[in-house]
């Protein structure tokens, strides 16, 4: 299990967004569950991925909790920057 973080100047819906479509059916393929206004969960291949964006003064606090997508996870972290 991996739990990492960052901050980006995007918005957190953006960043949700860009979530969704990255690890969504047209991404990596991951079942959405949606959690509330600020985290979404996918589900698929024995993991999941959370991910948690909070808006903050200077953009966002995205932080990601996984179990076996660790690589996609840093991948996606690489994207947001």
């Amino acid at each position: 299990m991996l739990r990492i973080s960052t901050q980006t100047k995007q918005s957190p819906q953006e960043v949700l967004a860009r979530a969704t479509a990255f690890f969504g059916p047209k991404g990596t393929g991951l079942s959405i569950t949606p959690q509330g206004p600020h985290t979404i969960e996918f589900s698929g291949g024995g993991g999941f991925v959370q991910v948690e964006a909070q808006p903050v003064a200077e953009g966002t606090d995205v932080e990601i909790l996984t179990r076996e997508w660790e690589y996609d996870v840093k991948r996606f972290l690489e994207q947001l920057a």
